[in-house]
């Protein structure tokens, strides 16, 4: 399965560049991202600032996300990634100059700059034919996962040597990594397509536009106060809880191949074993000692996404840098909201956040099983 989807990516050279792109990427993000809100508390901020600077990052992403539509829609699409990229990589360089939690502000704005998203999902939408976009979109952002996976044991290790500011410099020559291979793709400009194959909204979308919007909100509701409820709960030290960072990643890594593979026979089918696998995480979570079983079958949440955004490409052709900023606006409007929900609902009960994530996924993942219209599809 793996093998196949190595060579299905080598097949496409820019999706093998996006691909490492992505590896790099998160490998400088997960150096430090899991125990991001536990460095926030070292600063003097509280769950709910940590759920404030969360959800401030999703409100950048989201007001980025519409200017972000125009520009894929128009220009060169490699030019507005390579943007995007060079500005979010100055993000560590601000975090480790930060003494206080307010002064991580300005560097949670430019890591939050995502005007160049919509041009990458159009990218690689223009770049496969429509019966591979799902494998395309998981295979590529599998990569996340793929750096997600060590970065985090590479951290733990290096933590007590050169510390949290030390992980974020490291983490800046990382992001120039990444920055540098989008560089080295081809040039794309938008394809033209014929006004009659541009419909734009239609009403099969909706469900799952709705799908999209309410997991984004149970995963950036839940995933912030993993770290701390390990800590707190558990009594993890930080470098443990650092490295268990890394099973989220070899979940998603792992269940990506093949789900993205199931996805070509039925991308409604691969959604719902995706959600399944999610609610079983976060249920598993709760359990003693479940937390190793659970983050890792948690991870597929980024495959749900993944999955979600690739059937919104399939069904629109013209004008697909609007509706992926659209829909991703609306997503990140409620990534934004959920945190400062979820913030309050952990200082409550830790146990707030992931039961809220459980509730969502297996709604959903029953919600897919008795639609009657999914049903005749195949489930």
């Amino acid at each position: 399965m793996i093998r196949a989807g190595l060579e299905f990516l080598r097949s496409y050279p820019d999706l093998w560049r996006l691909f490492w792109s992505n590896v790099l990427w998160s490998t400088g993000a997960g150096l430090y991202y899991f125990v991001w809100p536990n460095y926030v508390r070292d600063l003097g901020g509280s769950p709910q600032a940590i759920g404030y600077l969360t959800g401030l990052m999703y409100g950048v992403m989201a007001l980025t996300l519409l200017p972000g539509g125009w520009l894929a829609d128009r220009c060169e699409r490699r030019k507005v990634m390579l943007a995007n990229w060079a500005l979010a990589a100055l993000a560590p360089l601000l975090y480790a100059r930060a003494r206080t939690w307010p002064e991580l502000i300005p560097g949670v704005f430019l890591y939050a700059f995502f005007f160049g998203w919509p041009a990458m999902e159009a990218y690689v939408s223009d770049l496969v034919p429509p019966e591979s976009l799902g494998r395309a979109f998981a295979l590529t952002n599998s990569g996340y996962a793929l750096g997600a996976l060590f970065a985090p044991l590479l951290g733990a290790g290096l933590l007590s040597l050169v510390g949290m500011r030390g992980l974020f410099l490291l983490a800046f020559l990382a992001f120039l990594g990444s920055t540098t291979l989008i560089g080295l793709m081809r040039p794309q400009k938008p394809i033209p397509h014929p006004v009659a194959s541009n419909p734009g909204w239609n009403r099969s979308l909706l469900p799952w536009v709705l799908v999209l919007v309410v997991t984004s909100a149970a995963s950036a509701g839940a995933r912030p106060f993993l770290a701390p409820f390990l800590e707190d709960v558990l009594g993890l030290n930080r470098a443990l809880t650092l490295a268990c960072g890394s099973l989220l990643a070899l979940g998603e890594f792992l269940l990506a191949w093949p789900l993205g593979h199931a996805s070509e026979k039925s991308h409604v089918r691969a959604i719902f074993l995706a959600l399944g696998v999610c609610a079983l995480g976060a249920g598993l979570f709760l359990l003693p000692y479940g937390f190793v079983p659970g983050l890792f079958l948690i991870g597929a949440d980024r495959v749900v996404y993944s999955l979600l955004r690739s059937l919104i490409g399939v069904q629109v052709r013209g004008g697909r840098g609007r509706i992926f900023a659209t829909t991703q606006i609306l997503a990140t409007g409620a990534e934004a909201l959920a945190p400062l929900a979820t913030g309050w609902l952990y200082s409550l009960n830790p146990h707030g956040p992931l039961m809220f994530f459980r509730f969502v996924f297996t709604s959903f993942a029953v919600f897919l099983l008795i639609w009657p219209r999914v049903r005749r599809n195949g489930i």
